[in-house]
């Protein structure tokens, strides 16, 4: 069994300027890096084991202010990246037809499938072990969704992670 704490990056200037972040490095704001802290204090009492965390900015300046001096293996997997939004990424959210996307996105059920090869990965790799993984907003959904066994058309009933939230799981 693997014990994982799900957690999101920090507020970003994306975020707050409604942005298409994908893949984006991001940029957290004041308020971000003290959500970061924040999360750190929360998981200040969790004996982790190692963290591993998408390789985008935003995320790593998340770890580095949560974890701080705390001596953690940490590995930065691109498995872990956001949905890569296409020629939508760093444009407005009300300057699409969200319903349409771009041919060169990367489509929920694309996402769905690494967000698993993830969970395989973790399984593989992290047995018996706790570890706090950092991500994205929409990656996190689709790896809770493979855990949750929650299809991918079915990805909307799962409740969004606020920024800098953990959810705690156990994978088996």
């Amino acid at each position: 069994m693997i014990q994982m704490y799900l957690a999101r990056h920090g507020q970003t200037e994306e975020n707050v300027n409604r942005i298409f972040q994908g893949q984006l490095p991001g940029r957290l704001t004041e308020e971000g890096k003290r959500q970061a802290v924040a999360m750190g204090e929360e998981l200040a009492g969790v004996s982790l084991d190692a963290v591993v965390s998408s390789d985008l900015q935003r995320v790593v300046d998340t770890v580095q202010l949560a974890v701080g001096n705390r001596n953690l293996p940490w590995e930065k997997n691109s498995l872990l990246r956001e949905i890569d939004w296409g020629s939508w990424t760093g444009r407005p959210l009300d300057s699409v037809d969200r319903k349409h996307l771009p041919p060169d996105a990367e489509t929920k059920e694309v996402l769905y499938e690494r967000a698993g090869r993830f969970v395989e990965y973790l399984r593989k790799n992290y047995e018996g072990k706790k570890v706090l993984v950092v991500a994205h907003g929409l990656v996190n959904r689709s790896i809770q969704a493979q855990i949750l066994g929650v299809p991918a058309d079915q990805l909307h009933t799962l409740p969004h992670m606020k920024n800098a939230e953990v959810r705690y799981f156990e994978i088996n």
